[in-house]
Order: structure tokens, then sequence, then C-alpha cells
């Protein structure tokens, strides 16, 4: 569908708040979002100056047709979006999806004598499920401490048998009650069986009180053998919560942290759900950065989508970052009208809650890294796609001229190989032919200096020659080359509104500041431009230091670089004393008296002349 057709369908659209969707050929919807007004919002799509998301063009082309659905708030639309996406999944919506299958731990409450048993995934058997445990050590120590303490049964026995059975070594060594051989009465075994599922649930704090209460009772009976089982329990449960607690200044959270890290290419979803100062699970999720981008107006779906999993309890708060794209009030309100659960949703600024926001994003930054990092490789593909290169450039080489006025002029060459920088290639440049300020000219001599001497050493050329500047620096360079056999290809990138001009393509290529190819071409005209600067740098202030010495009579050019090699620097010299002078070769006590004498008629020399280098 074209601009025009889009927006003469957009223009039929009610202005008021709901959701609206797009479909493609085959009436499969690649895209659902809510909005304020529908009108204006899909109107936005196609408008001239409208969304720049630059994954909408693609987008449009697929678009056949479009629809809506009007909701009387958007708090309304929220709930028809999620529900939307959940159902059709289009393309071009977050979909929240685990990166693998980890466990749950499960409690069939549907059994008379439940089990506690690791499953990989929730069936709708009706037992209580507990997870999903990204961390299989840490879930098999808590179902060892749950085992110690409640005693739950995990064989696969059909209970309650016709006749007592012969317990298993599990009996003999405390880790279950032996229902098996009636060892334990039912009604007894469902209240451990609560015990546990409160366990799980967080409600530690809850449980120890109901455990005190409990021994206490059986010590006033002089039950001792029972008091000392509850006295065992309490001292697992505490040891248990010891080993999940988490160094917080908020030991009583009790809510959902969600924190996002986006990536080059891909963004990471942390979620930490803490239950009275614990943090009992730790999940991730994983989508493209073009999709999460495309849902910049209603990530609220992306928090709703997780709850509408069903395998997630609703927590009271659920902590967002500020910055997110999520809004507060809109999210609450789903929450009541989905779940019937009034939960604070905040976007904390600063203290302790604020730490929790940056655990979680820190969460998301290092589990995207380890599964998913971005690889070199990748952003050298995107170059060549973005510039229309014949082939990858796997050796890429970039040169920056650095000069004062017509003073100092030299340049820089950075070599880089799979992305990445190759320090033994770099290479520095003195100005030899050119007079005056001509970078053009300067650029056409380092370039054609640096193809002529690979050919000299029959070495290859480097597959791409990325240029500082502009259409005119680009023409110097492919001039220079041109005189060459198989030349290599050629960019160049102007700093002002950071543009890629390619002979390969008909217009200079605009990309995003978070584009891949953008990231890579700024990162090599960066660390060009340093490598430059740094060496003009260093031949002004080698000048300075030299012409300073040179200044007081009976100093010639061979005697001051003896001396600076020996102390350094002129500062150092300046502060040296006349036997530290004297030790000097050519120099005697005498000379090095008289040295020292005009040296401390020197004023403390100031920093180079000049300002700062041009590029």
């Amino acid at each position: 569908m074209d601009r025009a057709a889009f927006l003469a369908e957009a223009d039929r659209f009610p202005v008021s708040p709901g959701v609206y969707i797009m479909r493609d050929q085959r009436e499969q919807p690649l895209y659902i979002g809510k909005a304020g007004n529908l009108r204006a919002r899909t109107r936005s799509y196609a408008a001239e100056d409208g969304d720049t998301r630059p994954q909408v063009p693609a987008l449009l082309q697929l678009v056949r047709a479009l629809e809506w659905i009007a909701t009387n708030n958007e708090s309304e639309a929220l709930i028809l979006e999620a529900n939307l996406i959940r159902t059709h999944k289009p393309p071009y919506n977050v979909d929240l999806k685990d990166d693998k299958h980890y466990p749950y731990l499960a409690v069939t409450v549907n059994e008379p004598f439940p089990r506690l048993i690791v499953k990989r995934r929730i069936d709708n058997d009706g037992a209580a499920y507990f997870g999903p445990y990204t961390d299989a050590r840490a879930m098999r120590s808590i179902m060892s401490y749950a085992r110690k303490i409640f005693r739950i049964r995990d064989c696969s026995r059909a209970l309650p048998a016709p006749r007592p059975l012969r317990p298993c070594v599990n009996f003999e060594i405390g880790r279950c009650s032996g229902a098996c051989a009636g060892k334990i009465t039912a009604e007894q075994y469902r209240a451990n069986v609560g015990h546990l599922v409160a366990f799980f649930k967080g409600r530690r704090r809850e449980l120890l009180g109901e455990l005190r209460a409990a021994m206490d009772l059986a010590s006033q009976r002089m039950d001792f053998e029972t008091a000392a089982l509850y006295r065992d329990q309490i001292r697992l449960i505490e040891d248990a919560s010891r080993a999940q607690q988490v160094d917080l200044r908020v030991p009583d959270a009790q809510c959902d942290v969600f924190g996002f890290h986006e990536g080059d290419r891909n963004v990471c979803l942390a979620v930490l759900q803490f239950r009275e100062g614990l943090l009992m699970a730790k999940r991730h999720f994983f989508f493209s950065r073009h999709v999460w981008e495309m849902a910049g107006g209603s990530r609220e779906t992306v928090v709703a989508q997780y709850y509408q999993r069903g395998d997630t309890a609703v927590p009271d708060e659920v902590l967002v970052a500020a910055g997110s794209g999520i809004d507060p009030l809109m999210l609450s309100s789903w929450f009541q009208k989905d779940s019937g659960k009034r939960v604070a949703v905040t976007t904390p600024q600063k203290g302790a809650w604020r730490d929790l926001i940056l655990m979680a994003e820190k969460n998301a930054r290092l589990y995207l890294a380890e599964k998913l990092p971005d690889s070199p490789q990748d952003d050298i593909l995107d170059l060549q796609k973005e510039c229309g290169l014949p082939s990858p450039p796997r050796t890429i080489e970039a040169f920056d001229i650095s000069n004062l006025g017509e003073s100092f002029c030299v340049a820089g060459m950075v070599r880089f190989e799979n992305g990445l920088p190759q320090k033994s290639g770099y290479r520095r440049y003195k100005i030899r032919t050119v007079e005056g300020q001509n970078d053009f000219a300067m650029m056409m001599e380092v370039v054609g200096r640096r193809l002529t001497r690979l050919r000299a050493e029959n070495r290859e050329f480097p597959d791409l020659l990325l240029n500082d500047g502009g259409k005119g620096q680009l023409g110097a360079a492919m001039a220079a080359v041109s005189a060459f056999p198989a030349p290599p290809m050629l960019i160049s990138l102007a700093k002002e509104e950071e543009t890629i001009h390619s002979p390969y393509v008909s217009v200079p290529v605009r990309l995003p500041p978070t584009h891949p190819a953008r990231k890579l071409v700024e990162r090599i005209r960066n660390e060009v431009h340093r490598w430059a600067v740094t060496y003009h740098r260093t031949l002004r202030a080698r000048q300075y230091r030299r012409s300073s010495l040179e200044s007081i009579p009976g100093i010639g050019p061979r005697t001051a670089n003896r001396l600076l090699r020996a102390f350094g620097s002129l500062k150092r010299l300046m502060q040296a004393s006349v036997g530290e002078i004297a030790a000097t070769p050519g120099f005697t006590p005498e000379s090095a008296a008289t040295l020292r004498r005009k040296l401390a008629a020197l004023k403390d020399p100031p920093a180079p002349p000049g300002g700062t280098a041009r590029q």
C-alpha cells in the first residue's frame, strides 16, 4: 500500500481511543497497536514528518488493509491490544518468549497425597507450579531444603494404598514422611503441603510464625518430639532464606522488577521477583531491536504479556525504569481490569528502590552479552548492505588529515580487520608534497603513498578505504586510487550529519544513531581522528621544546635533542641540578652551571601553542 492509499484509509478512522490492525495480502495481522486517537496515530505512519522509525517503510510496503476497533478509553485499548497480540502474534509486535524452557517445581495438590516434582512445562492438570528457575543448581538446592523441611514425597506410588507399603530410603534419611507406610495421617500431610506452598510463594514470615506457635503449643503439651520437629523446620527455613537473601536496603520488598537493556540488534528484558526481601526467581526474554522500537508507543503491552502467560502470580507492586516508555497509570489500570487486583506501578528515581531497577538492568545487560553477543561480522554485513558495497569489507583502512593552518600537516591511518582494530597496522604520515591548506590534495597524497607501498611490497589492498569527510574527500580518494588496478572500495563519513557517502548508491546513506553499521564507521572514524591528532600534537610539542632550548645562546639543535633525550622534557630539565646536567655527555660542571643559570632565566614552559588541531 502506497502512502497516498494508506493516508486515505487512515482518514476514515474515528477520532477515538482504540486498537488498529495492519494486515498483509493474506489478511494476517502484521502489527497491532493502540492509540488515544485512532485517526491521528495511523496517519502518522505515512505522513511526511510523521513516524521516523526505520522499520516503518518496510512495514507499509507489506500492508494491504487497515482495521480499527474503538474502545471507551486507552486502558481498555491496552487490554484489547494485549489480548489480540497474544492471540495472533503479529511479526512486528513484541513476542515475549523465553530463550529456553526452564524447569518448574510442581506440587501435585490435585492428588490425595501431593508430590514435589520437577517439570519442564506447565500442564493444565491442577498442580501448583513455581518458577521457572533459570538456575538449575539453585532450584535443586531449594528442592532439597523443601524435602528436608516438609518431608513431601517425590515417588510415583499411587496413594492411598490398599495396605501399608514398605517405605523407601527417603523416609529413613528424613526426606519423606512415609505416607505410603501410614506413618502420617492425610490431615497432617495436607498441613505440610500447605506449609510447602506458602514456602514457595515467599510467605516465609507468616510460615515461621505458624511453626513457632505450633512448637510452643507442642512444648506446653509436653510433646517434645513434635516440638523438636517444628524447631528443625524453623531452622531449615531460616537457612534456606539466608541462601536466597539479597543484600537489600528494602528487606520487605515484595514486587516484580522489570529491567531492559538495548543492544545493537537485540533487547533483553530481565524480571526479578522479590517476596519478603527474598529473590525468588529471575527470568530473561529476548526480542529483536527493530520490534522493540516498533513497540515504542505501547510498551505497557510487554509487561501485560508477561502476566498473561499464566505462569506468574500478580504481585502487589511492579517497578519499571523511568525511561522505559511504560505508562504506570495505564498499566496499573490494566492490572485492575484484567486480574481484579490493585497493583502499584512505580518508576523510582532514587534510593533503594531505584537500586532494584539498576540490578534488573544489569542482569539484562550481562545476560544479553552472554547469550546473544553482537558480532562484528554482522556489523560488516550491515555496512555492505546499507552502502551497496560489492562485497563484505573484511579489512578497512581509514585516513584522517590533521593540521594547524599550514603548519605541522600530518595524516593518520588505522586498520580494522573483521570489525576490530589491528594496532600493528596503524601508520602515520608527514605531508610532503602539498603546500598550504589543501585537505583534498593531502588526502590524495597519503592514499596514493599507502597503495604504492602495498603494491611495492606485493601485499593485498584493503577491502575498503574509509575517509573522514564528505563528497570532496571521497572524490580526492577516488582520484588517488584510480591509478591502481583493482583498487579498494571507497566510502566517506561526513561528521556534521553523520552521513555516509558511497559511490555505489545514488543518495547519501543516513542511518539512525543506533544502527550497527553507523556505529561501526563512527568507531573507526573516531579512532583514526584520535591517532592523527595525537601525532600532530606530538610533533608540535617536540618542536616547541627544541625551539625553547635553541633560544639559549650556545645551544644548537644537536645539543637540544641530546638534553631532551636525557631528561625527557623541558620541564624536568629546568628542575635538574648542576650535577645532573653535568652528567649529560658533552657537558662539564662549568658549562652545566652556565646552562643552569640560563634556564633559571626562562619562565615555566607554557602549553604548546596553537589551540586545537584541525581534522
